[in-house]
């Protein structure tokens, strides 16, 4: 039987709790195809069928037929995967970064300054089309967008995007990390380069994620053995793996249905913070409903958190990456909030395990706490 994490648990968007199928498929993968799939003996070719054939269910899964599934240890290795192996291979490109990234991107406009042009979000956390299509200019190489914010929940136009990269033929990394698992996604239909995703975002188990790619035109970050079409030296992950292929299915199985009771939940939250004339939505009311980023001028994101959890409610500042630095986030005021309106946001991620009930208590608490 399912077991979820208390309902006052509410950090989906930094990990989600595990399927329980996929944690007993892990322990099974682990007992049967523990061989290294490079080695040539019997046991060794049996583990690299099942690697094989693991790797087709979980791009099947996601209608991905003209690519490649490289597996990562991360979301995060996964997109310096990508902007570390471009850069190596066209050190004369140049970079365009959405402001609202992970800092697994964003790290590059520091690294690569001379070579990053950003691309600017709006006061609801958004791209305009009209910007991006502005922003592609001749010596840009390589697009890096979310498909949603982690912290704001926008989900971007990525197909349009696409598209355009495609017709210009301009690479693009599409982060999917907050978005595979929870929206039925055709990848067929979209025609990026690179889609980066981490597996316990969706309840697998940690240290596994990956790359989708429709290329091979990007230097290894990683190297040693000839794994992963000498993309990415190291034994793989089959365990990891085949706990993915679960997580992902069972998530898929019920995404529909969750997408609208979270929109449901979501709806509520809102309802009532509107009420209080202090309280700032970050992010467009439409945007994924898992998400909520909240302002609250006046106390700070951490201050919040660490009250709350006295309450038994686990909330966030945002990133779980930063969520210790006392410092303003860089995508709320890049949306126009001030600094202590930035210092005093919160990030609210539902999930599987998320009641009505819960939600209802965590507002009380956040209201009395405002006022």
């Amino acid at each position: 039987m399912q077991k979820y994490p208390d309902s006052r648990y509410f950090d989906y968007a930094a990990s989600s709790p595990p399927w329980q199928e996929a944690l007993d498929e892990y322990v099974k993968s682990s007992t049967i195809f523990f061989a290294n799939p490079s080695s040539q003996h019997r046991h060794g070719k049996e583990t690299k069928q099942e690697l094989l054939i693991l790797k087709k269910e979980f791009c099947d899964l996601l209608h991905f037929y003209d690519g490649r599934l490289l597996l990562c240890a991360s979301g995060s290795e996964a997109n310096n995967t990508i902007i570390e192996g471009h850069m190596r291979k066209f050190p004369e490109g140049k970079l365009l970064i959405a402001e609202d990234v992970h800092d697994s991107i964003w790290y590059a406009t520091d690294k690569y300054k001379k070579s990053v042009e950003v691309l600017k979000i709006n006061q609801n956390g958004e791209i305009q089309m009209d910007d991006f299509d502005r922003a592609l200019t001749n010596d840009i190489s390589l697009v890096c967008i979310n498909h949603v914010s982690n912290e704001t929940g926008t989900v971007h136009q990525v197909l349009e995007m696409a598209d355009i990269c495609a017709r210009r033929k301009i690479k693009i990394l599409i982060d999917g990390t907050q978005s595979l698992g929870h929206m039925a996604i055709n990848l067929d239909t979209i025609p990026f380069d690179y889609y980066s995703f981490s597996a316990h975002k969706f309840g697998g188990v940690k240290s596994t994620g990956g790359l989708l790619i429709r290329d091979d035109l990007f230097e290894p970050l990683i190297r040693g053995g000839k794994q992963e079409w000498d993309l990415r030296a190291g034994t793989e992950n089959i365990a990891g793996l085949s706990a993915m292929v679960v997580a992902l299915k069972k998530s898929l199985e019920c995404v529909e249905d969750e997408m609208e009771r979270l929109k449901a939940l979501k709806k509520l939250m809102l309802k009532q913070l509107k009420r209080l004339p202090n309280v700032l939505i970050n992010g467009p009311e439409n945007g994924s409903p898992r998400i909520l980023s909240v302002s609250i001028p006046g106390v700070t994101g951490r201050e919040l958190v660490a009250v709350l959890s006295h309450s038994g409610f686990a909330i966030s500042t945002g990133s779980a990456c930063h969520a210790n630095q006392l410092a303003p986030s860089r995508i709320i005021t890049a949306m126009g909030r001030s600094e202590p309106e930035a210092i005093g946001s919160i990030r609210i991620s539902m999930g599987i395990g998320t009641t009505e009930d819960a939600v209802k208590d965590l507002l009380k608490a956040l209201i009395d706490l405002i006022k």
